[in-house]
């Protein structure tokens, strides 16, 4: 079998630890090559986060880190770097380059500490309970599996008669959640075999705040609540929108 962490040395191995002449839970490993050393990913992923961690996200004390969120749903943390090499949204290959080797952070020695957590939100996965929302990383990256992808829509030819209200009844959603994924801005003016795109419950759909808006509103407006669009998008002040900003509303 392949050496997954071929050109780094284990300096501390994920699981429980003695330090400070107490036991200690470490949720990842950490990895040494050399001081500013390139860091590669171990997997592709979607960049989620990439700077300084900071205190309330779950990335406090990690100091310089990558969060990539995999083809599974999992957040994979690179943290403690001297810098990062990619940007939040960036879509990152397996073997790409995303930071370098640092000492950032609450840290005794330069190092790479690699964690994958459960899941990827909220706080990017971060709980209090390390050992149940943590993953051993070897394990995870040798059975490594991306999971195929769902199925986000299905795809309906609308027929003489349709109408939006109709269509949207017979799938169990509403006007606004069509309307929105295929920009269209008159329910009125669909046309006899024109393919509208029917979002499935995993397929998000994103609205655009306008001047005016709140997430009451909006929540009315796509038969949501708002405790779910704080969820979803993350929101720390819901009286803080903002004209322009994207927010997923399915």
């Amino acid at each position: 079998m392949a050496n997954l962490f071929e050109g780094y040395t284990i300096t501390s191995p994920y699981g429980w630890r003695r330090l400070g002449g107490k036991s200690d839970f470490h949720p990842g490993i950490d990895l040494v090559k050399a001081h500013k050393a390139p860091i590669y990913a171990f997997t592709g992923g979607t960049v989620l986060y990439a700077g300084m961690g900071k205190a309330g996200t779950g990335l406090n004390n990690y100091g310089n880190v990558v969060v990539l969120k995999d083809d599974n749903g999992r957040a994979q943390l690179y943290a403690h770097l001297d810098r990062v090499a990619v940007k939040i949204g960036d879509t990152i290959k397996k073997d790409e380059l995303i930071g370098y080797q640092g000492n950032t952070g609450d840290v005794t020695g330069s190092h790479l500490h690699y964690e994958v957590r459960e899941k990827a939100s909220p706080l990017y996965g971060w709980s209090s309970d390390l050992v149940n929302s943590t993953l051993e990383p070897t394990a995870y990256l040798r059975d490594f599996t991306p999971q195929p992808a769902p199925v986000t829509s299905t795809n309906y030819i609308v027929k003489a008669g349709d109408t939006l209200s109709e269509i949207a009844k017979k799938y169990n959603t509403t006007v606004n959640i069509i309307k929105a994924a295929n920009n269209i801005s008159n329910e009125n003016f669909i046309r006899i075999g024109q393919v509208l795109k029917i979002p499935n419950a995993s397929n998000p759909v994103y609205y655009t705040v306008k001047s005016g808006d709140n997430l009451t509103k909006i929540a009315n407006t796509y038969n949501t609540t708002i405790e779910k669009l704080v969820s979803m998008n993350d929101i720390k002040n819901i009286n803080s929108l903002q004209v322009g900003q994207k927010l997923r509303v399915k």
